[in-house]
């Protein structure tokens, strides 16, 4: 494989490019310069999924691989935008905190938890009677900067294409715009639900919303989670969300949106923020929340890498890496995203 065309250059397609370079392709990226996932995301990693405190998805695996991803381009291209960080989660029931209690010696899950200490049992005991848990080798990926310092990378490294195209300009034998690639990758985030070729997918576009406050009183450098997260930016500003809507496709933000945040920020603060911000974005979700990734099972010069959903910077760099090994080596690819897995699934 020579030549390679990637469509979208947010998170996904920035992994596969640099993936694809490190194995010697040729990459042209095509992007329509507008991003409304990758950009407004707050870009968490975070090793756990609260509700029944289990680990995220291959989580042993694909933590060490972020964050080597994030940590090399750093040094690569002398910028900062992979920031470790503890996440303090506010438990919501005795239930919850009898969950973390189980397992926070537990030998899978000693790298993400943090065992409970007297000062975890009384912070914010205004909204929060059962106490808290702080995870352990979390972080954030500052989506601006990280994606103003690729971009301008990769504009040195690949044909950048910066337009809105049409998919009439692709064809099913590899051609866009006249020119022939080896393979056509499709990493359009929630736009891909009106691919013609990988629209019989189970893709679903998840609109989520995002405030930036200032906040003059509280002073913390963790992440606090409960209803919602905060995560501190600069000094004395915090970004806080999310909500999400599967039934509204718009990139308007809401009155109602904005409304459930502020509610749900009095579990974290009793303070009144000052909103700085009202942003908007749509995640390319699935049901499962596994991705869906793989060339077409007819039209072998197409591909699609899309639904990585709210975790998209913790797991892009790994499936970025084992799907181009897959087409350059010809190694096995994940089943659990797999295309015609998925396609099988859906029937």
């Amino acid at each position: 494989m020579q030549k390679v065309a990637i469509v979208g250059a947010g998170l996904s397609g920035i992994c596969l490019a640099y993936e694809f370079l490190n194995k010697g392709v040729q990459v042209t990226l095509i992007d329509n310069g507008i991003n409304h996932s990758s950009k407004v995301a707050a870009g968490m990693i975070n090793p756990l999924v609260f509700r029944r405190m289990t680990k995220s998805w291959r989580i042993d695996e694909m933590l060490p691989a972020a964050e080597s991803f994030y940590r090399n381009l750093e040094l690569s291209l002398h910028q900062t935008f992979y920031h470790p960080i503890t996440i303090r989660r506010f438990f919501s029931s005795q239930q919850e905190r009898d969950f973390w209690i189980e397992k926070q010696n537990q030998v899978d899950f000693v790298n993400y938890m943090h065992p409970i200490s007297k000062d975890d049992e009384v912070i914010h005991p205004h909204a929060n009677q059962f106490g808290s848990g702080r995870v352990k080798n979390a972080a954030h990926v500052s989506a601006h900067d990280f994606l103003a310092a690729t971009h301008n990378d990769l504009k040195q490294k690949t044909t950048f294409i910066t337009e809105h195209c049409a998919y009439s300009d692709f064809t099913e034998k590899g051609f866009f715009k006249g020119v022939n690639y080896d393979l056509i990758v499709f990493a359009e985030g929630y736009l891909g639900i009106d691919n013609p070729w990988f629209n019989h997918l189970p893709l679903t576009q998840t609109k989520g919303e995002t405030l930036t406050i200032a906040l003059s009183e509280m002073n913390t450098t963790e992440s606090l989670n409960r209803k919602c997260f905060l995560l501190p930016l600069d000094e004395n500003t915090y970004k806080i969300g999310s909500n999400y809507s599967w039934n509204d496709p718009s990139l308007n933000p809401t009155e109602e949106a904005k409304q459930l945040i502020l509610d749900n920020f009095t579990y974290l603060s009793q303070e009144t923020p000052v909103i700085q911000a009202h942003d908007v974005g749509i995640r390319p979700t699935t049901v499962d929340r596994r991705p869906i990734i793989g060339v077409h099972p007819e039209h072998k010069k197409l591909a699609v890498f899309n639904g990585l959903g709210a975790k998209g910077y913790l797991i892009a760099p790994l499936l970025a890496k084992e799907f181009v090994e897959s087409l350059i080596d010809g190694t096995t690819f994940n089943k659990e995203c797999d295309i015609i897995q998925r396609i099988k699934s859906h029937k």
